[in-house]
């Protein structure tokens, strides 16, 4: 898991869960910049990533990445393989894998993308590569239920990681069960 802060006391862990709003500044002086955790393009990751920061993803990227309060960002030359939850998502690069987006998913010229997207807002530009099912119902069980956080404290890595299996396994299904049915001319039904 990638954490900023590795030798972190129980306590400071505990001053992170905070919201961004009800935060005190820091003794540096006052910033209006939110923070920013970059992945360089000469980084790579094996493993889940949980940022509760502004994410931005230039290098290449295995596991899940869950930054739900906050904006992911996959620049041009990423890659990322594995699912993505997240509050607004911008993707230049290449996903393998399932994009869950409480708010807005933005699938940029030049981005390539293969799996399931699940937003309430989804913007494809011309020049985007998709392959996978799209579900924008904004009262998805799934996106209901990987943001409705009502725990204050986050899961272990392991716990988020089934978590997020069992969400992105529900995705697929759902898709298939939903999958439009062709009648041919006999009257046989195909997916």
């Amino acid at each position: 898991m990638f954490n900023k802060a590795k030798h972190a006391t129980t306590e400071d862990n505990a001053k992170t869960l905070v919201a961004p709003e009800t935060r005190p500044a820091s003794s540096s002086g006052p910033s209006s910049r939110p923070s920013l955790s970059v992945i360089g393009s000469q980084t790579q990751v094996e493993g889940d990533i949980n940022s509760d920061e502004d994410l931005t993803i230039e290098g290449r990227v295995s596991g899940v990445i869950t930054c739900k309060q906050h904006t992911v960002t996959l620049g041009a030359n990423g890659y990322v393989n594995g699912d993505v939850f997240a509050h607004t998502l911008h993707v230049s690069g290449e996903i393998n894998g399932n994009l869950v987006v409480l708010n807005r998913a933005t699938i940029h010229k030049g981005a390539q993308v293969s799996g399931t997207i699940i937003a309430p807002c989804l913007v494809l530009e011309d020049g985007s590569v998709f392959h996978g099912s799209i579900d924008m119902n904004p009262n998805n069980e799934i996106l209901k239920s990987a943001f409705n956080d009502t725990k204050p404290s986050a899961p272990t890595s392991s716990a988020r990681r089934n978590d997020s299996a069992s969400v992105v396994q529900n995705a697929a299904t759902d898709a298939q069960t939903n999958a439009p049915k062709n009648v041919d001319k006999q009257g046989k039904t195909s997916a």
